[in-house]
């Protein structure tokens, strides 16, 4: 059950997490977008503060609106023509694409604006923080974060600041901004970008979005509280099913003690014969009841071996016997190769490795044709004890091996090869081998049979 828990917790974690990268995802996307739009307005009121200087230095008034005029030389007349020939000569020339490696500006028209800014700053007219700061809380295109102007001369040391913000690293700070073409001044903006304007922005898509992750939580928390109470309920029935099952063992001991008493007194041959075919059913019934009951307690609990001294040939012959009764209609022989010392007792819980040998004997019996031929050796091996059933069987197909000691699992069969069975045997086969300190094993090849191995240490 705590699966349940962690793979939900895991959900929601992974649920909370995602939103909140989202959060990040649209809050960094917000801070770009204002990044962009203060470099762009920046760019604006540089320009529009350097036409309020430009018409200060003439004597414009400030509300008239520069006007540039283009015009072709092919379209000039001829006197104005001549007017530019009359231009001086002895000016400096000005390279565009070095300008633009240094920054001064991308475009012509801005490398043009730059000098503008030169004649300005000649003839005593510096850039006015206070202007660009007016002109930056009147623009309508941009939020009014808190910022702040800082205008540097040529060796970048501040000469004055304006703005209101505080005094702690901003959100944003931009490069330095030429200021003309001589590098004499420099503008550099700093802003903060606050949360609070990314929440108000994005209100709703936040408000829907955790709307969404609340009913995916909701979802999810009562899914796994579905999941508790049909746990709880298939515990209760699991626990009514195994009382259940668990009482039917005491009666069929008795029974089984009461044909043994019978068989003594039976008058005839052919009346102990029938009393030992239905002691050997009742001790195959005894022994899927227990196959039931480690099946259902496989996950949760651990197998309390009851270990003694046990005669494995001695076992392996009433296995022998007891399937020689339940299949009287099936022509087989199973061969018993002992090979172990004379008088070895393995230490081992006797009913359960009985139940094993049983199940590995059985299996080979059930799924092979008439005639078939079951061997099952002993011996022992680096000290520890070797069991293995051979058949010359149907064989399972290498896709099929890994899966076979699995719970419930069944080896996919024609309908001519169907046999009843419920995936339960050679799943609690492996677990009572494993909790021997023991492994089992299986090779085997469609068509040419089947071997089934398992080893258990002898103390």
């Amino acid at each position: 059950m705590k699966k349940y828990y962690y793979i939900t917790l895991i959900a929601m974690v992974a649920t909370v997490c995602l939103q909140i990268s989202y959060m990040f995802s649209l809050y960094n996307q917000d801070v770009s977008e204002d990044i962009i739009n203060i470099g762009e307005v920046t760019k604006k009121i540089i320009e529009d503060e350097k036409w309020i200087r430009s018409d200060l230095r003439s004597g414009r008034s400030i509300q008239t609106k520069p006007v540039f005029k283009v015009k072709l030389l092919s379209d000039m007349t001829p006197q104005e023509l001549d007017s530019i020939r009359k231009l001086p000569t002895n000016k400096d020339t000005f390279n565009l694409p070095a300008a633009r490696k240094m920054g001064i500006g991308t475009t012509t028209g801005e490398i043009v604006s730059q000098l503008a800014q030169d004649y300005l700053l000649a003839a005593g007219f510096p850039l006015n923080l206070n202007t660009l700061d007016s002109l930056w809380r009147a623009s309508d295109s941009i939020v009014h974060h808190p910022h702040q102007f800082l205008l540097y001369d040529k060796d970048t040391v501040m000469i004055s600041s304006v703005g209101d913000l505080e005094s702690h690293t901003p959100d944003y700070v931009s490069q330095l901004h030429p200021i003309g073409t001589k590098g004499l001044q420099y503008l550099q903006i700093k802003a903060d970008i606050p949360m609070s304007h990314f929440l108000r922005h994005q209100l709703w898509t936040l408000a829907l979005s955790a709307c969404m992750m609340l009913l995916v939580l909701l979802c999810l928390f009562f899914q796994l509280t579905a999941i508790r109470r049909k746990e709880a309920l298939l515990r209760k029935r699991e626990m009514t099913i195994n009382g259940t099952i668990h009482d039917l063992k005491s009666p069929l001991n008795s029974v089984i003690t009461m044909m043994g008493w019978l068989k003594q007194t039976a008058p005839d041959k052919e009346t102990k014969e029938m009393l030992e075919t239905s002691k050997a059913g009742v001790r195959r019934l005894i022994s899927n009841i227990e196959a039931l009951l480690m099946t259902a307690r496989m996950d949760r609990h651990q197998v309390v071996l009851n270990k003694s001294l046990i005669d494995v040939p001695e076992m392996a012959e009433g296995v022998k016997k007891e399937l020689s009764c339940l299949y009287p209609g099936k022509p087989h022989t199973i061969c018993i190769i002992n090979e172990l010392p004379a008088g070895l007792q393995v230490m081992a819980d006797g009913m359960y490795i009985e139940n094993v040998i049983r199940n590995l004997m059985e299996n080979a019996l059930k799924y092979s044709d008439a005639g078939v031929r079951i061997e099952v050796s002993l011996s022992i091996v680096n000290e520890r004890l070797r069991v293995s059933v051979k058949d010359n069987g149907w064989g399972i197909a290498p896709c099929h091996q890994r899966k076979l000691f699995t719970q419930f699992y069944r080896v996919p069969r024609s309908e001519e090869q169907q046999q009843k069975g419920y995936g339960i045997g050679l799943a609690q086969s492996k677990y009572i081998i494993n909790e021997h300190g023991g492994e089992i094993m299986v090779k085997s090849a469609e068509g040419e049979g089947s071997t089934f191995t398992f080893i258990i240490p002898c103390r």
